[in-house]
């Protein structure tokens, strides 16, 4: 929430004031002065130019107890060259001979040339506190490229970065909060444990209102503000803020830098305008297609792949003509885009990146372009990107360059696209009409990887690999399929964000219906530097990117295969129903029930309604089953037939919202060898039949080599989410039920 218009215009004065005395670091007092202002509580103060102003009336009103320091717009840390002294004393005499004495004790410590410049003294009131963890925070708050202002919020005083570093990392929030998110906040917050116990839980309530307080100052005077501030705060430091004896929370310190706002600096929405041309085009026109059959070529590649698409609208260009061979017909090559006889909507670029800046200014209005090819090595990315806005024509929207591109599966509305240049030999991309995902990634490799790791599913509807970014990238794209109707789920694979674009990753994924997977690189300063390298994007802290997914609820992970075992659960999973957060098992070996029950997060073992327990004990004929426990070791006893009339009293119980089975499939009794897999009555076609008969979410483990591939894949191929170990299996069951359950 922006600032009143009356608390605008007095902290424009103090910043105008402050910039017209060439700074931009505010002094103590005219922090003071703008914290005031937004309703925080501060100490009373008296700023003077020099100690002569100094009488005894003056210093009065602080009851003899007061602090006295150094003002000065060359000195960061005063306290330590001597320019902060406590008094006690209500001798107006003294306190000008300890003025005098402190100018003296810091200039010794420069020399002649050096010496700071001393532009007067503000005297404080002494607030007095309890000394003791909890009792002194820290609030904080830093502009960050990518996600504009981000607090902070830590333990306070002298070895805050200290203990923030060692021991308990600071609370991170993106601005703006609202007072329903401030307040929820505080169940982040560790030391509301000792509020609790020592009857001050609404210490709390007071963090979160000053939280809130500084959110709005921070939103107002930044470049995701809504209105077009004058000037910007790029960092804020107030520490202490401590409760005090009589209970107010009230700011000892303050430093703040500031910056004239310039031209440009707000965030705008992402614009998805015009990509409907990607992922739908009427008409293709592939670019660089070689007319040398024995030579290879990239773009007549991509070419075959629009033809396996079924498309029959391509069209081929290159500047010497002649004729390509495409899927054994003759296609004929067109000198120029603009000598192509038909509306093309698409135009994939593939030739030799030199000719790159020649090509975009024949692109039509509105059209789409894929530039596949890399950026001339001769010259700077940013000033490939102004040359490339410079002259293409209006609405023209681009993906890459640097990039492989797009897949979007067939529909029923019309044929698909696909330009990832993958021979359908090495790695073809399966999909269906279920198919319910859209993977976004700034690198090639890991879309590909991706699609490798989850290959017998055909999860993906859209996959778009975007490289370099000239204009379109994850929030464009979010902003797109956030409307597609056939894409549940959204997954990514980010490197660096640009300027700004964090703040529209973060407010898309804010209001974002669908669950939102991603995976960051450059989470170390080597991966950052390295991702910097490869995308020509900033990285940034990982700390705030963490930050801002919590708090827009994306779903971060952090290790690579749990990416891949990320999007398997919530493609697979996502229309099923989530009740509650009750959960059981079956499992054939009783370390696989150990382990499950290691990693339940916020699931729940459920408690078995009397007719399912009555079921189970029917069904423990061989009566080593552990009836009526809520993850049910069956042993290697129990056939198929036993194994899946157990999970399906699970599956039929009220009492139960979700269900995961581990199966260690080397055991005699299951048919689950490659020849007795897929049977009628085997375990895996029972359970198949099992995931699609009943809403509950279920998740499959199979702790096993390479020998039982069929096996799993048999369930894979059928939609059921198996997982390579049980620990993986729940986590992911416990994840997706979380975030369903908010």
């Amino acid at each position: 929430m922006l600032l009143q218009t009356h608390e605008i215009d007095t902290i424009n004065e103090i910043l105008s004031k402050a910039q017209g005395d060439n700074r931009t670091v505010l002094f103590e007092h005219e922090v003071y002065d703008m914290l005031d202002c937004i309703g925080l509580q501060t100490p009373k103060y008296i700023f003077v130019e020099n100690e002569s102003e100094v009488n005894n009336e003056l210093i009065s009103q602080f009851a003899g107890k007061m602090v006295v320091k150094i003002v000065s717009r060359d000195l960061a840390h005063k306290q330590k060259y001597g320019g902060v002294k406590m008094l006690e004393t209500s001798e107006s005499l003294y306190v000008r001979y300890v003025m005098s004495g402190m100018i003296n004790e810091i200039y010794s410590h420069f020399s002649d040339g050096e010496k700071p410049t001393i532009d007067g003294f503000v005297i404080v009131e002494f607030v007095s506190f309890k000394q003791g963890l909890g009792y002194e925070l820290m609030f904080g708050a830093r502009e960050d490229a990518a996600f504009g202002p981000v607090l902070t919020l830590s333990k306070g005083g002298d070895d805050a970065e200290f203990f923030a570093k060692y021991y308990d990392p600071a609370n991170l929030y993106l601005s703006p909060l609202s007072a329903r998110e401030a307040k929820a906040s505080m169940q982040g917050i560790r030391i509301r444990h000792k509020y609790e116990q020592i009857g001050r839980s609404y210490y709390t309530q007071m963090i979160s209102a000053t939280l809130l307080k500084i959110s709005n100052l921070l939103e107002t005077y930044s470049f995701i503000s809504a209105i077009k501030p004058k000037y910007h705060i790029k960092a804020l430091d107030i520490n202490p803020v401590v409760f005090t004896a009589d209970d107010t929370f009230t700011v000892v310190d303050g430093y703040a830098e500031f910056t004239r706002t310039q031209e440009n600096e707000l965030v705008t929405n992402a614009d998805a305008k015009g990509l409907g041309g990607f992922f739908k085009p009427d008409g293709i026109a592939v670019v660089g297609v070689s007319s040398q059959a024995d030579k290879y070529s990239m773009g007549r590649d991509i070419a075959q792949l629009m033809l396996d698409m079924g498309r029959e609208d391509i069209y081929l260009v290159n500047p010497k003509g002649g004729t390509a061979t495409v899927g054994g017909n003759a296609y004929p090559l067109y000198k120029s885009v603009g000598q192509i006889p038909a509306n093309v909507d698409l135009y994939v670029y593939t030739a030799p990146a030199k000719y790159m800046q020649g090509f975009i200014p024949e692109v039509p209005n509105s059209k789409c372009v894929i530039l596949i090819s890399g950026i001339p090595s001769e010259i700077e990315y940013a000033t490939f990107l102004m040359q490339i806005n410079k002259v293409r024509k209006p609405g023209v929207r681009i993906v890459g360059p640097n990039c492989m591109g797009v897949f979007h599966s067939p529909s029923k509305k019309g044929e698909g696209v696909d330009t990832l240049f993958i021979d359908a030999e090495r790695m073809p991309i399966k999909w269906d009409l279920a198919s319910n995902t859209a993977l976004f990634s700034q690198s090639g490799g890991m879309a590909i990887t991706c699609l490798d790791n989850l290959f017998n599913y055909g999860l993906f509807r859209a996959i778009v690999s975007f490289g370099n970014r000239a204009d379109v990238g994850i929030p464009e794209l979010m902003a797109y399929f956030e409307d597609e109707k056939d894409v549940d789920v959204i997954a990514m694979y980010m490197e660096g964000l640009s300027r700004g674009e964090g703040r529209q990753f973060f407010d898309l994924a804010k209001a974002s219906k669908k669950p939102i997977i991603v995976f960051k690189s450059g989470r170390t300063q080597a991966g950052a530097k390295a991702a910097a390298s490869h995308t020509a994007a900033m990285s940034g802290s990982y700390e705030v990117f963490k930050a801002a997914c919590r708090q827009s609820g994306v779903v971060l992970v952090e290790e690579i295969d749990e990416f891949y075992d990320a999007i398997r659960a919530f493609s697979l999973l996502w229309k099923k129903r989530v009740r509650g957060n009750r959960v059981a098992g079956v499992v054939n070996a009783g370390f696989e029930s150990t382990a499950g029950a290691d990693n339940l997060g916020i699931l729940q073992p459920a408690q078995y309604t009397d007719a399912t327990t009555a079921k189970l004990h029917e069904l423990n004929t061989h009566g080593l089953v552990n009836v009526p426990a809520p993850f049910l070791d069956v042993t290697p006893m129990s056939d198929d037939k036993l194994f899946g009339e157990y999970i399906i009293a699970l599956m039929e119980d009220e009492n139960v919202d979700c269900v995961f089975t581990a199966i260690i499939p080397h055991v005699d009794n299951l048919l689950t060898a490659d020849d007795q897999c897929e049977n009628p009555g085997a375990i895996a076609m029972r359970i198949i039949d099992i995931f699609a008969k009943y809403d509950k979410p279920m998740v499959v483990s199979v702790n096993a080599g390479q020998q039982f591939d069929k096996f799993v894949r048999v369930m894979e191929q059928a939609g059921v989410p198996v997982f390579k170990d049980i620990r993986s299996a729940t986590r992911e069951l416990e994840r997706i039920v979380k975030y369903r359950l908010g």
